[in-house]
């Protein structure tokens, strides 16, 4: 599932699901994803959120506080709306030409699910999820309508 994915992309799904192990989830969540890309201080995102006040830290205590999302049936690690984020995050790759999936090219897609504990967390935050993927996507020398269109 992750053969093109960045190894900073995969180490971010790593950290997501060492969050849900800790957090003793039974799948990872779109809560524990937003943690997994912010936790790297060299990924975009880390410095993203830290120019709006809002510690990798505090999303962990944030998700723990949630109800929990739904598991998926079957063997599947991610939930329902994680699996979204990386069919999209791939999509979104090879939208803007690129071979790899890109943590940037996760958080865009993460973005985009407007339901589960990563939209909640940015809720309570008063973080809007459209201006956070503008900001990454400027970020990466590009647009607003530079996102791919999923809706």
């Amino acid at each position: 599932m992750f053969e093109d994915f960045s190894d900073k992309a995969k180490a971010a799904v790593q950290a997501a699901e060492e969050l849900a192990a800790r957090l003793q989830d039974g799948s990872v969540a779109t809560g524990h994803l937003i943690y997994g890309l912010t936790v790297d201080e060299s990924v975009r995102l880390h410095h993203i959120f830290k120019d709006l006040n809002v510690d990798p830290d505090m999303f962990a205590g944030y998700v723990e506080s949630l109800q929990r999302e739904p598991e998926m049936p079957g063997e599947s690690r991610y939930n329902r709306h994680v699996q979204t984020v990386f069919e999209r995050a791939s999509e979104c790759a090879q939208s803007l030409g690129s071979k790899q999936v890109l943590p940037e090219h996760l958080a865009i897609a993460l973005m985009s699910v407007k339901a589960g504990s990563c939209y909640e967390t940015l809720k309570e935050f008063s973080v809007d999820p459209d201006y956070v993927q503008g900001l990454i996507l400027e970020s990466m020398g590009l647009e607003p309508e530079d996102a791919p269109d999923w809706f």
